[in-house]
């Protein structure tokens, strides 16, 4: 005798059928050849977290590669921001640590020996030569070789306008290329920022 199945249970089990045809195509929908929702953009940055904080910091960083002036940065050393057209000698600017501006340099940049630090040759190293302090007052002599030479080389060899002694940027340019105009700008992004090249720079003060 053949069963006889209630409308109820029919209807039953349809819906099971039905409701397990729907997961079975949920699960292979969710399977591995389905399209991945797009990974979000990765923001990468130019420049690495130290090349940005030795930016910040570096007062000789003076201008971007547009060529425009980073004005905040003259006011690491300076005061205030110094107005290039009219204030362009040392006498004309204000400086932090006014009083000693060797040692304004002094609290980034340790101080060796001069003229035979590590970059002068073996030979003068081993010579025994005992480096005599530069910081000081020039002598009559070395003061009139520096104006022979700011003249003939249109160059600048600032002293301390309080002390008039030799300071760190008589030598070495602090600022950038592009900064300043004229005698200002000799030595600006040159080797050591020297004012001008190789021995020439021992010669503005000791001529033979």
């Amino acid at each position: 005798m053949p069963r006889i199945f209630s409308a109820g249970w029919v209807v039953a089990r349809l819906l099971a059928v039905v409701t397990a045809a729907g997961i079975a195509v949920a699960v292979c929908s969710a399977g591995p050849s389905a399209a991945a929702p797009p990974a979000p953009p990765v923001n990468k940055l130019p420049y690495t977290w130290g090349t940005a904080v030795k930016s910040i910091m570096n007062p000789h960083e003076q201008i971007n590669d547009e060529g425009d002036i980073l004005w905040g940065t003259c006011v690491i050393c300076h005061t205030n921001t110094p107005d290039v057209k009219t204030e362009r000698t040392i006498k004309d600017v204000s400086l932090r640590l006014g009083e000693d501006p060797t040692e304004l340099c002094g609290r980034c940049h340790g101080f060796k020996p001069h003229p035979a630090g590590e970059e002068t040759s073996s030979e003068v190293r081993m010579s025994g030569f005992i480096v005599p302090n530069h910081l000081v007052v020039p002598s009559k002599i070395v003061a009139t070789n520096m104006r022979f030479a700011q003249k003939e080389r249109q160059m600048m060899l600032p002293l301390d306008p309080k002390t008039g002694k030799v300071i760190c940027s008589t030598c070495h340019n602090p600022h950038e290329k592009g900064v300043l105009t004229g005698r200002a700008d000799f030595g600006a992004d040159a080797v050591l920022r020297l004012r001008t090249a190789n021995v020439d720079i021992c010669q503005s003060c000791h001529r033979k």
